[in-house]
């Protein structure tokens, strides 16, 4: 009798050509994917796989039994699917990514009332500071912005409209700006790699655009938190969604002062990110949960867009 993770460690072979790499995407380490190689062409009974100069290839058996595991790992992907669709029950693990722009905050707490709503879902919360690629693993993630040629299915849930903050203490000493122009003067304060390429800010009263030039940012983050901390020490401007910004303000009042009120930044996407085809039910169900989660002044951002 075959064992499925012999079977799909061997297809995962086949398709990368690479025991390292396949061990990594697996995160297995290499000897014990060898282990369960080896474990599989024993009980084949003939060599699978064979090396050559720009890696492994299947042997002419390979090629053969590579179809037949295919097929073997289908039928038990599927035979797990419709028994999960005929159980009421939502259970199991489950494991998401997630930008640190989303992690603290909206996103952390509809993921912990989804939790207290299905109590057998166990899950594992994992921040993603670079966007998934091909062959990632990632099973389901919220990525702050557009995701091209990923390998997932990408679903734009809504729209963040953004703007540019500063310390009142800092514009005191610095200047506020007036215009555009002048923001090429400022300190920064980064997140998103935003300064780092060139940005378009639109002034929908006036019907003008303006075009910011990149800019070497004085602080970067990958977190949101550290980023709205650095701006309220006066450590220069930063972009910020206006939701964000808003809650910062409510908590600590005075801190944060949008600078060029007639002017915002380009919306940035809220995607959702998931593998395509069928998906496990309690992979369905916090879609659906997350989708109906998102704010309305997202929601009203996706249909302006």
């Amino acid at each position: 009798m075959h064992q499925l993770n012999e079977l799909a460690a061997f297809v995962a072979v086949v398709d990368s050509a690479s025991l390292t790499a396949t061990a990594r995407r697996m995160s297995l380490s290499k000897s014990t994917l060898s282990r369960r190689l080896a474990r599989l062409e024993a009980r084949v009974g003939q060599p699978l796989l064979r090396r050559r100069a720009n890696g492994l290839e299947p042997t002419d058996a390979g090629w053969v039994f590579a179809g037949y595991c295919r097929d073997m790992l289908d039928i038990d992907r599927e035979s797990r699917y419709a028994l999960e669709q005929l159980s009421e029950r939502v259970a199991g693990k489950l494991t998401v990514h997630a930008h640190p722009l989303f992690m603290r905050g909206w996103f952390m707490h509809n993921v912990e009332a989804f939790l207290q709503r299905f109590a057998e879902i166990e899950l594992n919360l994992l921040t993603l500071t670079q966007p998934p690629g091909n062959g990632s693993g990632v099973s389901l993630c919220l990525w702050p912005g557009e995701l091209a040629d990923c390998g997932l299915r990408c679903e734009v849930v809504g729209q963040l409209s953004r703007g540019i903050y500063a310390h009142p203490d800092y514009l005191a000493a610095h200047g506020t700006p007036s215009h555009p122009r002048e923001l090429a003067d400022h300190r920064w304060v980064d997140m998103l790699g935003d300064r780092g390429t060139p940005l378009e800010l639109h002034n929908d009263r006036q019907g003008m655009v303006y075009r910011l030039a990149p800019v070497r940012a004085r602080v970067r983050t990958d977190q949101l938190v550290l980023q709205a901390d650095a701006i309220a020490r006066g450590q220069g401007l930063g972009i910020m969604p206006d939701w964000a910004a808003a809650k910062r303000s409510q908590a600590h009042p005075g801190t944060l002062s949008r600078c060029l009120a007639d002017w915002s930044v380009t919306p940035l996407p809220v995607t959702l990110a998931y593998p395509y085809g069928r998906l496990p039910r309690r992979t369905v169900c916090l879609l659906d949960y997350l989708r109906e989660a998102i704010p309305q002044a997202w929601r009203a951002q996706t249909a302006a867009a």
